[in-house]
């Protein structure tokens, strides 16, 4: 049965925000949702190194709001990065799909 799993985006500081869990160990199938706690929005993308145009979602994630759900089909190792905001190295993780 595919569990639920939600990442905080949380203030760190004025400028900079953290995820956790992070890394998040899921299974393939299990459901991601992010929950924008910060005072700015967010848009998690994947990044190789580099930042690409692959999002989670379809939309930014809005201040207090949570973005639509993520669900892995394939076991693999996903790197994201705050599209927004992607020179911040807190606002960054690692999602680990098995």
């Amino acid at each position: 049965m595919p569990f639920s799993w939600v990442i905080d985006i949380n203030t760190k500081s004025a400028t900079s925000a953290t995820v956790t869990p992070n890394p998040l160990n899921v299974s393939v199938g299990d459901e991601i949702v992010w929950a924008n706690n910060d005072g700015r929005a967010h848009w998690p993308a994947l990044a190789n190194g580099t930042l690409n145009t692959t999002f989670f979602m379809p939309n930014q994630i809005a201040p207090n709001s949570s973005s639509s759900s993520f669900r892995p089909g394939d076991a693999e190792t996903f790197n994201y990065v705050c599209s927004l905001h992607p020179h911040d190295t807190h606002e960054q993780g690692t999602i680990k799909v098995s």
